[in-house]
């Protein structure tokens, strides 16, 4: 009773520390889950005959090539055209928001002033309402008050919602950009989680009960490679993803085609919201800044059906990726049926957006756990193990390890270090 007061206490106290510095180990976060995608690399390589210390280094000098290279390509035209649209947004620019808002309304009082006259009979059908809507009834001086409005509701919406929204995320992502000690510790934090990855496992198994340490060292398996399926597939999908975006957005023609393209590959991992916020992004963009070049250089339209193009193309790559590419690359990793996966992202938007981006794999994880506890309850399996039948052959191709009491525990251990 104790004892096990006292390892609540432990953790509980750990926990709390944590939850105080959690600013502080974001890059070290970062740095974990960026050693856990490349372990399997590393440990493909010590197959081959690599010593660990070695393969890490490559493993390790190839990533930071990719990125590097990835980063001097990206970085100055998404820092570019982050700062024109934050300084087109802000309330003190120098006026390009109003030109580009004047000029949108200005096809719009053009459309209406050609467009109304021709419909004077559906005005008279709907004097009375146009009455209680405090709008005129003469075609011209209805064409004219609906641009005032619509030049107000557009203003209103840009200067007091999108520019506070647009504004944060951008700054957001640029502080993030401007955090240098971060370019040190997250490559440092990486390597040495590489490093050591053996002796955490070590060191976790360490804690767990001898008689059940093989059935553990199963479970964190199958869990880690869940995860580790899932992020690197969904990293790899929305990099292809980004990269097929950023191409066709400088083919239509779009404006800030670079910044939208980045935009692409961090909103598309977010379900369902982030189709919906990478179409709005680019519809609007094109839609207030105008296009860069006739679409695919070709053809030249109006803003508003120039933007409509770059939407609709945005949209068939969106459910091209969820339809075809997306599966195929996570490769039925989280293994949960669709019902399941929709209630499971519902629930994990009660923690914001990264609720919704490991809703799924938690959701997974939590079956696997629950499948295993079934199996003790009904008596199939000893705790945590699996039913003699139904065990799965361990990944090296040996034979399962089955829980003793006493002196198997120590093979376990040694398992563990291999």
């Amino acid at each position: 009773m104790w004892r096990f007061l006292g390892w609540a206490a432990v953790i509980a106290a750990a926990l709390y520390f944590l939850y105080i510095v959690r600013a502080s180990l974001i890059p070290f976060l970062i740095g974990g889950v960026i050693a856990l995608l490349l372990n399997p690399f590393v440990d493909a390589l010590c197959r081959k005959g690599y010593s660990r210390g070695r393969a890490i280094m490559n493993v390790f000098m190839a990533f930071l090539l990719f990125t590097l290279g990835l980063g001097l390509m990206l970085a100055p035209a998404f820092y570019a055209q982050s700062q024109e649209i934050i300084q087109t947004f802000s309330r003190r620019g120098n006026g390009d928001l109003n030109k580009t808002v004047n000029a949108f309304v200005q096809e719009a009082q053009d459309y209406l002033n050609r467009e109304i006259p021709k419909r004077r009979e559906l005005i008279e059908r709907n004097r009375e309402l146009l009455q209680r809507l405090n709008l005129p009834t003469e075609p011209n001086e209805l064409a004219n008050a609906l641009t005032t409005r619509l030049q107000q509701r557009v203003n209103g919406f840009l200067l007091d919602n999108a520019a506070q929204y647009i504004n944060s995320f951008l700054n957001t992502l640029l502080g993030l950009l401007s955090k240098a000690i971060w370019i040190i510790l997250i490559p440092m934090s990486a390597y040495f989680f590489l490093l050591d990855m053996p002796a955490l496992q070590r060191g976790f198994l360490f804690m767990i009960p001898p008689g059940h340490r093989a059935a553990v060292r199963q479970l964190m398996g199958e869990i880690g490679a869940l995860f580790f399926r899932y992020i690197r597939g969904m990293a790899t999908a929305a990099l292809s993803y980004g990269a097929v975006c950023m191409a066709y957005y400088w083919l239509v023609g779009a404006p800030n085609p670079v910044l939208l393209g980045v935009l692409a590959a961090i909103l598309y991992p977010i379900p369902y919201l982030g189709s919906f916020l990478i179409a709005l992004s680019a519809f609007g963009t094109t839609l207030l800044f105008g296009p860069s070049h006739p679409a695919f250089y070709l053809f030249t339209l109006t803003n508003f059906w120039h933007a409509v193009l770059v939407v609709v193309g945005a949209l068939t790559i969106n459910n091209v990726f969820d339809l075809v590419v997306t599966p195929r690359l996570l490769g039925g990793a989280v293994g949960l049926r669709p019902l399941g996966a929709l209630i499971a992202i519902v629930v994990g938007a009660n923690w914001g957006i990264w609720g919704m981006l490991l809703a799924v794999p938690v959701a997974t994880t939590l079956k696997i756990v629950i499948e295993r506890l079934l199996h003790f309850f009904y008596g199939e399996a000893d705790f945590l193990a699996l039913p003699a039948q139904a065990a799965a052959p361990a990944s090296d191709g040996a034979t399962p390890v089955e829980p003793a009491p006493a002196e198997p525990a120590k093979e376990a251990m040694h398992g563990a270090a291999d």
